[in-house]
This record gives C-alpha cells, sequence and structure tokens, in this order.
C-alpha cells in the first residue's frame, strides 16, 4: 500500500507546532515537526516528504534559507512559507531563492490551510510523476532507438543463415523485415487513430478476425474504448472499466461479457492481449493495463500462429503506445495550465528586456508572439506611457503604475523573473487591473464632495446676506416713493436698490450652480446668458488679470442642462486664470459657428501647453499642479458634461503662446 504522505513543519514556536499537529490528526498524513532549521535539514537527507511548511522567523536562520536548502536537495518537496507579515522583498526573496508554492499568513485559517496543504500535496505527486514520465519516455525511445538497431543487425545475420536453407531464409527474412517495418511505422505514429489502422494493417492475413478494440486510461483516470465503426476510427468514454488482469485471455466470460454491454451485442471468441505500459508503473493508484481485444472466429489451429504472431509485435506495440498516451498527457496538463492562464479575466503578459512578449493570456493578445507588448496591448508603436516594466527590470523589484487603453485605464504590475542562475532580471509579468470605472467612480465622489461643500457655502451666504440685502432693496423702495422724481437724492437710492438687486442675483446664480444639475432636465437656454450668469462668480479669480468678453450680438441657444454647462464655464475661466503666474489677459467670446453650431472660446496667455501632455490633459486626475492645488478632475468633468449635450471639446495650444479652449456645441434653431 502506498505510505501517506509526509509533511514537515519548522518553527520554534511549540505552541504554532502544537496547534498545526492538532489541526492534522484524523488526516491522511503523517505530520513531523522540527524546532530549528538543523534538524529540519536533517530529516530533508534523511526522508522524503510530500510538503515542507517553514516559518519565516527561525532562530539562527531564515525560512527562505530554509526552503532555499530543500529546492536544492528535495526539489520535488512543495514548500510553503509561513509568515506574520507579507511584503514584496518577501516575496521576491521567497519565489526566487525558495521557489515557494504558497504564502500562509498568521495566524491561518484552518480551512484555507487545510486547502493549501491538499494542493502542495497533489503538487508534489505531480511532479514526481512527471519527472518520472519524462525520465521513462527518454529510456523508451533510447530502446525503441536500439531494438530497430538490434532488428536491423538481427536481419543481417538471419540473412547469412538462410544460406542453409534458402526456403526457411527467405520467409525469416520477409518476417524480420515486415517487423522492421512494423517498428519503424510505430515510430512515426502520433495518434491513437493512426495506431488502430496500422495494428488493422498488420493483421490482414488473419482475415478471420475483426477489427481491433483497444481499451486504455486517460488522463484524470477515464476509462476509453476505441474501435473502428466502419472504417472510421472512434473513441468513447466507457462507464466502467475492464478486467484489471495483466495475463493472455482466450475466450474468456468475463471478456465477453463486458464487450457484449458496452456495445449491446454479443461477442461469442474474444482474445484479450494486455499490453505492459511502462509508464504505469510510476501511477499512484493501480489501473487498468491498456489492453487489445480481437473477436475471431478462428480454428483452434490457427490461434497460435496469430498469438505467435501477435507477440513479436507486442513489446514494439506497448511501447508506441506508451509514448502516445504520455504525449496525450502532457498536452492534456499543459491545456489545463493554459486554459487556467486564459480563464483570467485580468490581461497577463511575459515580458523579455525588449519588451518583446514571450507568453500572454487570451485577454492580452489575440495570438501573436514575438511582438512588442505595447503594439499588442494598445497599438502604440512606443513604450506606454506610465507603464512600469522598464523600472522592475532595472531594480529587479516589483513595480506599479498606470497606462492606458484606448479610453480605458489600467493599473499596471510588473514582477521581475531572474532565472536560476542569471545575475540580472530578464524578463517581468506584467499584470494589468482595469481601473477605468473605480477612477470614474471616485471622480464622481470628488466631484460630488466639491459641489456639496459649494452648496454648503452658498446656502450659508444666501442665509446670512439675503435678509439685510431684502432689508436694504424694500427701504429703497419706499424712499424711492417718498423722494422727488427728479432729485439728486432720489438717483442715489435708486443705484442703492440696483446694487441690492444685482447682489441678490449673484446669491441667486450661486445657488443654482451649487445645485450641479442634479435632476435638472436640458432645456433651452442662450450660451450668453451661461455666461453672463457664471462670470460673477469669478470676479475673485480673475482679479488679477484683465478680462475681455465677446459675447455674440445674435442670440445663440443650445439645449443643455444650465447648471452643469455652468460648471463647465467655471472649470475653463477658472483654469485659463491659474495658468497665468503674472497678470494676463483672458478671452471670453461666444459665436454662431457654421450652420447648426456654436462655440465658446476661453483663452489665456500662459505658457501654453506642451505637446507631450495635450492629449492627456482631458485624462481624469491627470494635472501640473502642485498637489493640494487641483484633483485633475475639471476638464475630464468639462468633456463628458460637453460629450452628453452632444458638443464636443478640444484645445489649441503653442508654447509660451497660451492655449484656447474651444466648446462646440449643437445650435437650437427658433422651433427647437
Amino acid at each position: 500500500m502506498q505510505s501517506p504522505p509526509r509533511i514537515l513543519w519548522v518553527d520554534d514556536d511549540e505552541d504554532i507546532l502544537a496547534s498545526a499537529e492538532r489541526l492534522f490528526r484524523g488526516e491522511t498524513v503523517h505530520f513531523q515537526a522540527a524546532t530549528s532549521a538543523e534538524e529540519a535539514k536533517d530529516m530533508l537527507r534523511k526522508g522524503i516528504y510530500a510538503v515542507v511548511v517553514a516559518d519565516q522567523r527561525l532562530q539562527r536562520s531564515s525560512g527562505v534559507d530554509l526552503l532555499e536548502f530543500a529546492k536544492r536537495h528535495a526539489p520535488a518537496t512543495t514548500r510553503i512559507l509561513l509568515t506574520g507579515y507579507v511584503d514584496n522583498a518577501v516575496i521576491e526573496e521567497a519565489v526566487n531563492r525558495g521557489a515557494v508554492f504558497r504564502f500562509i499568513n498568521k495566524p491561518w485559517d484552518n480551512d484555507e490551510l487545510s486547502v493549501d496543504i491538499t494542493k502542495g500535496i497533489e503538487h508534489h505527486r505531480l511532479k514526481i510523476t512527471q519527472a518520472g514520465l519524462l525520465r521513462e519516455v527518454t529510456r523508451q525511445n533510447k530502446r525503441l532507438e536500439e531494438m530497430t538497431s538490434g532488428l536491423e543487425k538481427l536481419v543481417a545475420e538471419r540473412t547469412t543463415d538462410a544460406e542453409k536453407s534458402k526456403d526457411e531464409a527467405e520467409r525469416g527474412l520477409a518476417r524480420m523485415r515486415d517487423l522492421v517495418r512494423f517498428i519503424k511505422d510505430l515510430s512515426t505514429l502520433t495518434s491513437i487513430d493512426e495506431l488502430m489502422n496500422l495494428i488493422a494493417k498488420e493483421l490482414r492475413a488473419f482475415n478471420t478476425l475483426r477489427p481491433p478494440v483497444l481499451g486504455y486510461v486517460a488522463s484524470e483516470r477515464r476509462p476509453m474504448i476505441v474501435h473502428f465503426q466502419g472504417k472510421q476510427v472512434v473513441e468513447k468514454e466507457m462507464r466502467q472499466a475492464w478486467s484489471a488482469s495483466v495475463r493472455l485471455r482466450i475466450n474468456e466470460i468475463d471478456d465477453r461479457v463486458y464487450l457484449a454491454n458496452e456495445f449491446g451485442r454479443p461477442f461469442v471468441k474474444v482474445i484479450a492481449i494486455p499490453l505492459k505500459r511502462r509508464m504505469a508503473a510510476l501511477e499512484s493508484e493501480p489501473e487498468p493495463p491498456a489492453t487489445l481485444f480481437f473477436e475471431h472466429s478462428l480454428p483452434d489451429s490457427r490461434i497460435e500462429p496469430f498469438l505467435a504472431f501477435v507477440s513479436e509485435r507486442l513489446q514494439p506495440l506497448s511501447i508506441a503506445l506508451d509514448r502516445i498516451l504520455l504525449e496525450y498527457h502532457l498536452k492534456y496538463t499543459s491545456y489545463q495550465w493554459e486554459s487556467t492562464f486564459d480563464g483570467i479575466k485580468d490581461p497577463i503578459a511575459i515580458v523579455d528586456v525588449d519588451y518583446r512578449v514571450v507568453r500572454a493570456n487570451r485577454h492580452f493578445h489575440g495570438g501573436s508572439f514575438e511582438v512588442s507588448c505595447h503594439r499588442i496591448f494598445a497599438g502604440s508603436d512606443t513604450v506606454c506611457r506610465g507603464c512600469p516594466a522598464a523600472a522592475a527590470l532595472s531594480s529587479g523589484v516589483p513595480q506599479t503604475g498606470q497606462v492606458r487603453r484606448g479610453q480605458r485605464t489600467f493599473q499596471a504590475h510588473s514582477y521581475p523573473i531572474r532565472m536560476e542562475g542569471d545575475a540580472a532580471v530578464t524578463n517581468v509579468i506584467n499584470y494589468y487591473v482595469d481601473v477605468t470605472a473605480a477612477r470614474e467612480l471616485h471622480g464622481r465622489v470628488v466631484q460630488s464632495e466639491k459641489m456639496a461643500a459649494i452648496g454648503l457655502l452658498a446656502g450659508n451666504i444666501a442665509h446670512e446676506l439675503n435678509n439685510p440685502l431684502t432689508g436694504i432693496r424694500s427701504l429703497a423702495q419706499v424712499l424711492l416713493v417718498e423722494l422727488e422724481p427728479d432729485s439728486q437724492l432720489r438717483s442715489d437710492v435708486l443705484e442703492v436698490e440696483k446694487a441690492a438687486a444685482r447682489s441678490q442675483k449673484i446669491i441667486e446664480n450661486l445657488l443654482d450652480f451649487s445645485k450641479g444639475g442634479a435632476g435638472e432636465r436640458q432645456t433651452r437656454v442662450s450660451l450668453n446668458e451661461i455666461v453672463s450668469r457664471t462670470l460673477p462668480m469669478l470676479k475673485t479669480a480673475m482679479r488679477e488679470h484683465r478680462s475681455e468678453i465677446y459675447l455674440c450680438e445674435e442670440r445663440v441657444d443650445v439645449r443643455v442642462e444650465p447648471n452643469l454647462m455652468q460648471q463647465v464655464v467655471f472649470n475653463l475661466v477658472n483654469n485659463a486664470c491659474q495658468a497665468m503666474a503674472d497678470a494676463g489677459t483672458i478671452t471670453i467670446e461666444t459665436s454662431a459657428a457654421g450652420p447648426g453650431w456654436c462655440e465658446l472660446r476661453v483663452s489665456d496667455t500662459g505658457q501654453g501647453i506642451p505637446p507631450e501632455i495635450r492629449d492627456s490633459v482631458f485624462e481624469p486626475f491627470f494635472t501640473t499642479k502642485e498637489e493640494g492645488k487641483g484633483t485633475g478632475l475639471g476638464l475630464s468633468m468639462s468633456r463628458n458634461v460637453i460629450e452628453k449635450f452632444g458638443g464636443e471639446i478640444h484645445i489649441e495650444s503653442e508654447p509660451g503662446q497660451g492655449a484656447t479652449f474651444i466648446v462646440r456645441l449643437p445650435r437650437v434653431g427658433e422651433t427647437g
């Protein structure tokens, strides 16, 4: 019987060891503990362990040092690092030096720990199996070559002996040549279908045989039957496996009943020939041997020649089947890993020092490798702005940055890969997380909080100023009635009443602006009116600058949400003021721009916008201002609002000559 897998737990804390041992009581594993790195190394030298769990902090050593030792002396053992705190440096050191399979945090969750240990045991078994399979296929291929060479030599020796008896020699020579040809044909086969067709072709001389039936065990222990349907080879999974006997069987009832049950028809005579699969010896659990079934009507006198004919071909046939099934198994295992890799929804790529893609999942590429990652990912001929791969390659530590693909923003994580024996990092794993929705949500939250603050301020101002302004205006109106129409005092009181009315109008505009368009519908409004209502709120920002305002003489109406459009005008004018370090000129003009369109232009005389960042100014959170002086959301919000109204916004700028923001909106006609 197979012995239970052994687990070695290394920790200098007796309480931790006791907790771990209690966790595995009743489990089909053998738990062993060590309290020091030296004791653990001695145990690893003497025994084979499926899993070794090491605490990161050990006396006179570290868990990574111990796992590196385990990697050298017991490479098949699964290595797990136990630590109370994991940072990037520990992860990199553990992966590069110890090839750690899992990280377990203290305190651990018992269920998650059990799952990790179980996966570690399966990983250990898989490595043992794969290593054995690779060794065995190499040995079998070599043996097949030796057999081919030996058989050719045997043919030559038999030819010399054939001189003693010409007829006997010719028959022996033909038999050997057929056998050599059969072996050579076997060496070129790549599938079960080809193998079955070759066996059927080889047995044509026995015309009372029906086409062969092959039973073999596929990946995940699925019993498969391969048979002929007419001239077509058909493969199907069976409900149960055939006899596990490894001896030759002639017309036994168990074989006939099994085939009759599976095929739904009677089988009168069946010869079952097990194939000695070398690979099966490496499996952790026994399985039925691959078996060839021959339904026949051979007389007793022909059975022995048939068996002799088959026995000469049995060993190379078994070797060829072993090779084909091993290739199937390796392809299946590779497909499993590829499916897992492709199943990750985020783009992932392994990139070399020249930014060429070595491997990638389907969310990253369309099937092309050996092409630059920025060409595949973003359609760009240059490295993506913000890509952290270069920093990860040079520093050897993981890096993070933000890159864009079209209208989407991704958080890019670059993890360096240092192959064993390499002095420098040669590849990085780029992992991309789409944060577009999160950034947009954050932008909306910031904008909402900003407008809420303005609303609170506007409410307080209205509360504190409207009452005295109402009193001033009411008293002025009373005095206007009592004073003589042509007196100078009446003119002065009239100016006081007008000033109070303007103040109340400014407060009203500020309250409307602070609503932020919440619950507001698009209405027809004059673009000039929007500008006129917004500029009084910017007098403080514009105070140090000269302003030139040119409003279109003809009425230009647009269909917008007035408060949102006010925010756009506010952002553009405020940005223009902030773009000029010294006193400058701000120009604001509205105009009709061809049939069906109107324009709003906001210009400044600042330093302009450099060409390399001109395409980025409308991105959320992009700002050139000092920290704490801007969120990078104003222009992004403005573009979203303008596009919502069916318009567009763009920039005209030359370095050192200022910048002009141009807003184009659909114009509403007389019947609009």
